[in-house]
């Protein structure tokens, strides 16, 4: 296909040639043209076909597919292994993270540079502390980004992606750019986060920066839908055997939470399950878990068949939450979070903090917070996919006073109060950006101001000017933490031009 592209492209030149100067060279007989090589472009040895040479003036131009980890083949899944051996979480990569990672060894100690389009995700979320360290470490910068916009081109069926552009190069003197919309920045630095920040990598944290406390994924079910019930099968069961209700309780995922949707589940401890078993519809549940698990390829979900009335992974406690819906449409300003009473058990598809004070509902339901979640999270096609060990254990945040906090909980008050004069919407509507009622809108509004001060006096004036001081804030918490446990610290290589 290759050759026979040259080849109708040669004959279309020539035709071209022909209309001007009236005369042109026969297309046949056919010549050979290029030296085309086939083969897999994450298994050869990309110096083995395009040979530098200092005079040379090398582009590889390139269609990488755009494959999440989830929906790579087999194949695919031993390119990565191939192109990422002795890696660690090197399968939670995209595919294109492949193509990024070879251009940076073919440039590698050369002066030369590469881009590609991609996916944002290897930009975001905990893909950049996967990938970008090793990048970094062979001495190479981001020479230039186009942040996130949507991919459109004459296809009918489009891709429903968001794409950016990201060029690599050896590290220079020379200043970076970032193109923004229809905005062009020049600044000093570009990180993997393609902010104009240092480079600071936002690895996997197990506590909180900020002593905040802590956020866990609900309980997790593994059952194939046997624990949970709909309204009417509850009451058909407590109906029939009233002493049931001692086993069930209110279910949320993050999509019910979201959407006013009632649903109920079975919960069983182990002192009550001789007596839940005396249930009929309840046996035939448990029944039914057991043997879902019993089939399952993982090793310790076939031992948890031995436990059918415990949820596979428990979170539970019977105590106040903040429940935070793991997944959010990016139109959203603010993630909707909100309280929960005792006695509704959350799944895995949201998070969960317990025993959380209302002043801490506030800061993570500010903007500050969700200009920092839209650059550190990760995402679930273009919906935001928040993380505790990403997003929240890293979010920096201050030392307050209980004047602060009291002006904090003020505001979060405000914000119940105004959802209560709304209480016939959904979260997922009144959150909706073209639908948000303005009292709504003005709490929030409030709340902003209340957790910037929190910060500084002096108020941000832009997004990019929020995420500079966070970043910055973050470096020194970070300096700091490390400094109370006595590790050693150590600054980033730079460049040092040399005069002759």
């Amino acid at each position: 296909i290759a050759i026979l592209s040259l080849w109708l492209a040669q004959h279309q030149m020539n035709m071209k040639f022909k209309e001007v100067f009236g005369i042109a060279n026969p297309t046949l007989p056919l010549q050979t043209g290029g030296n085309i090589v086939h083969g897999n472009s994450t298994r050869v040895e990309w110096e083995s076909i395009c040979t530098k040479k200092d005079e040379d003036e090398i582009y590889i131009l390139g269609n990488p597919p755009y494959l999440g980890s989830s929906m790579q083949s087999e194949e695919q899944k031993k390119d990565m292994e191939f192109v990422f051996h002795g890696f660690e979480g090197f399968k939670n990569l995209d595919y294109i993270a492949c193509w990024f990672f070879k251009g940076s060894k073919y440039i590698y100690k050369q002066n030369a540079q590469f881009a590609f389009v991609s996916t944002n995700s290897i930009c975001q979320g905990e893909q950049v502390a996967l990938l970008w360290p090793s990048i970094f470490k062979l001495m190479l910068e981001i020479g230039f980004a186009y942040t996130s916009f949507k991919w459109t081109n004459n296809a009918k069926s489009k891709a429903a992606v968001i794409v950016i552009i990201v060029g690599i190069r050896n590290i220079s003197n020379s200043s970076k750019i970032i193109y923004k919309e229809k905005l062009k920045q020049t600044v000093s630095n570009i990180n993997a986060y393609l902010i104009p920040s240092s480079n600071i990598i936002f690895d996997r944290r197990s506590t909180s920066i900020s002593n905040f406390p802590e956020l866990v994924r609900g309980s997790m079910p593994t059952d194939d839908g046997n624990f949970t019930l709909t309204f009417e099968e509850k009451e058909k069961l407590t109906e029939e055997y009233p002493f049931s209700k001692k086993f069930i309780k209110k279910m949320l995922s993050g999509g019910d939470f979201l959407n006013d949707k009632e649903r109920y589940c079975l919960w069983i401890l182990d002192e009550d399950l001789k007596e839940a078993n005396s249930i009929p519809f309840i046996k035939k549940r448990l029944h039914a878990i057991k043997e879902f698990r019993l089939k399952s390829d993982a090793p310790t979900t076939v031992e948890y068949a031995k436990h059918p009335n415990r949820f596979r992974q428990i979170a539970y406690k019977e105590s106040n939450c903040i429940v935070i819906p793991l997944t959010s449409s990016i139109r959203r300003k603010y993630i909707p979070f909100s309280f929960l009473s005792p006695g509704t058990v959350v799944t895995n598809s949201a998070g969960v903090i317990y025993d959380a004070k209302t002043w801490l509902f506030g800061i993570i339901s500010s903007l500050m917070h969700m200009v920092w979640v839209s650059v550190v999270a990760g995402r679930l096609k273009s919906d935001y996919r928040y993380s505790n060990v990403i997003c929240y254990n890293n979010f920096p945040f201050p030392s307050i006073s209980s004047i602060q906090i009291q002006e904090l909980e003020k505001n979060v008050y405000q914000i119940l109060e105004e959802r209560e004069h709304h209480s016939e919407k959904t979260l997922s509507q009144m959150y909706d950006p073209d639908k948000m009622p303005e009292g709504l809108r003005e709490a929030h509004h409030q709340l902003d101001l209340s957790v910037e001060r929190c910060y500084r006096s002096k108020p941000f004036e832009s997004d990019e000017e929020r995420l500079e001081y966070l970043f910055k804030l973050y470096e020194q918490m970070i300096i700091e933490d490390k400094q109370r446990k006595g590790e050693m610290i150590f600054e980033q290589p730079k460049l040092i031009k040399k005069r002759k």
